[in-house]
């Protein structure tokens, strides 16, 4: 039958009998937008990115690009350069969404969500559509300049990526963990050190919670409660403790690695912001293979920072959510506008509070309260970023709006996530030592205090010495089933809370390291350590000189 003239005015005439479905030509360039967007937001995250750490988000951009390629095509039937370029118009739409609509949110007034930008860029979107197939005639020249321009956004921040690699790739070599676990060796019992099974271990780490002391001169908080319900269940609770460094990432990885973080100051190729090499001990420690050559399964509860996210040598790795790349990646899609237009489901909020806290936490918390007892004995650590920001539970573990988060104000939002984490230490301790299962070892921990109010043009070194100690004080308690607690000691560090428990209970022979606290100036000089232990551990000065938590 044949189609009369007049009725195809405006439309593109399907594909004919025997007019051949491809062009000749190679859809190269939606995906070439796809991977130039994830390496982008490589580009901007150096110093803690790595590329084995984009692939999920390079994995799933590059799909997204292929079905909107084969849904064009099939739509269009036709595997040709116009149905590329449509294809490239929609991938980098969506995938470049803030870089190509955000100074439009802003004229809207569209706020964080970027809701109100959604239908005009859509409408842009398509125009640029409808106007592709009004200059279909040119698709070959279009075609060739799409490919340019994806191929130059894509190689640029490529070779960025590559350039750190060449000058800062060689820092994460200064940590080995084969000659890691060689050091240790003349610490260590022949064989298993044990003839009996091992109890399980969990290893709990809240994270910027700060001391008794400190929440009390500086939040008005009586937080004394927590202290007696842990004293109260066998606890040893380490008062007059501090953290060994001011941040997390450090912090955590001299706990596993039993060790102050020298090596890495003492190496020339560790130098300025570059987190990687701290990373990798994070990923692949002293504590873990330890444990796992005496038959231990480890089991990771990380949060969505790239330090706990994954471990490497982790028998499952229980994250609940995105990781920090992936979540920072997808809130510059168009995912952040539409995921705020639906409404709110789990998988809808899973972009915001950072990343979701309020599906994570509580659902990690059951997890770890249903493993049990298993045929091998146990390793749990799980990492919680409370009471860290974002402020976004109630003190009952109710998650709150933005807006309510706001009303509420910080120092209050920083009290009831204590309150909400004091809640969660003792549903998992009633849980962990309940009469139907064997006492596990159970270590609860901060890594750090909350951020001061303070000039941060001013060393960390250098800083008065109370906010060193807000900084610093931090929770520190450990439940050994035998009840000796002779190793342990009131200011007891976390560096040497492995060393406590393996020779308690592994035959081990460590010998305890002298309890420092050490500062680094800034965010940019991470490896320059200074002792603060006297300055920190001096007079304590009257409260309200220095009080809130602030954001770094």
């Amino acid at each position: 039958m044949e189609v009369v003239q007049g009725d195809t005015q405006g439309k593109e005439p399907p594909a004919r009998r025997g007019q051949p479905v491809w062009d000749g030509s190679w859809p190269l360039h939606p995906f070439l937008f796809a991977a130039a967007s994830v390496m982008a937001m490589m580009a901007r995250n150096l110093d803690h990115t790595t590329f084995a750490g984009i692939f999920p988000a390079l994995g799933g951009a590059l799909l997204f690009a292929l079905a909107v390629y084969l849904a064009v095509a099939l739509i269009r039937r036709r595997f040709d350069r116009l149905s590329a370029i449509i294809a490239s118009i929609w991938v980098a739409g969506c995938l470049f969404y803030l870089s190509l609509f955000g100074r439009l949110n802003q004229l809207l007034d569209g706020g964080y969500p970027m809701v109100r930008s959604l239908p005009v860029a859509l409408l842009i979107l398509i125009l640029a559509t409808v106007l592709a197939f009004r200059l279909r005639r040119a698709a070959i020249a279009m075609h060739s300049v799409l490919t340019g321009i994806a191929a130059v956004l894509l190689v640029t921040p490529a070779w960025q990526a590559a350039t750190y690699e060449w000058s800062h790739g060689a820092a994460t070599a200064a940590y080995d963990a084969d000659k890691a676990m060689e050091e240790i060796a003349p610490y260590l019992p022949a064989g298993d050190g044990a003839a009996d099974r091992p109890p399980d271990i969990y290893h709990f780490v809240f994270d910027r919670y700060a001391s008794e002391d400190i929440l009390r001169r500086h939040y008005g908080v009586d937080n004394s409660d927590i202290g007696r319900f842990l004293q109260d269940h066998g606890f040893y609770v380490a008062h007059a403790s501090n953290s060994n460094y001011l941040k997390t990432g450090h912090s955590l990885a001299s706990t596993f690695y039993m060790d102050y973080l020298d090596p890495l100051e003492e190496d020339e190729r560790v130098k300025g912001s570059n987190w990687r090499p701290i990373y990798k001990m994070l990923s692949d420690h002293r504590v873990g293979r330890f444990l796992k050559s005496r038959g231990y399964e480890m089991v990771q509860f990380g949060s969505w920072w790239a330090g706990t996210y994954r471990s490497a040598i982790a028998d499952e790795n229980r994250p609940h959510g995105f990781s920090e790349f992936e979540m920072l990646y997808l809130r510059r899609t168009i995912l952040r506008p539409l995921f705020h237009a639906l409404p709110d489901t789990p998988l809808t909020m899973r972009l915001d509070w950072d990343n979701a806290q309020c599906q994570r936490v509580a659902a990690q918390v059951e997890e770890i309260k249903a493993i049990g007892e298993r045929d091998r004995p146990v390793y749990v650590f799980a990492h919680f970023l409370l009471p860290h920001g974002p402020f976004n539970f109630a003190a009952d573990g109710r998650c709150l709006s933005q807006q309510e988060s706001a009303k509420r104000g910080e120092d209050q939002g920083y009290v009831d996530q204590i309150a909400y984490a004091n809640r969660i230490m003792k549903e998992i301790v009633a849980t962990l030592q309940s009469p139907d299962r064997t006492p596990p070892i159970i270590i609860i921990q901060a890594d750090e205090g909350p951020f001061p109010k303070r000039d941060y043009s001013v060393p960390w070194q250098d800083a008065p010495a109370e906010e060193l100690r807000i900084k610093t004080g931090i929770l520190n308690a450990f439940y050994f089933p035998n009840g000796d607690y002779s190793a342990l000691r009131q200011d007891l560090t976390p560096i040497n809370s492995y060393r406590a428990v393996f020779n308690t209970y592994f035959g081990t022979d460590f010998p305890f390291l002298p309890d420092r606290i050490f500062a680094f100036p800034n965010d940019a000089t991470l490896y320059e350590f200074n002792d603060v232990t006297e300055k920190v551990r001096g007079p304590a000065t009257v409260a309200g000189e220095a009080a809130g938590p602030e954001h770094p």
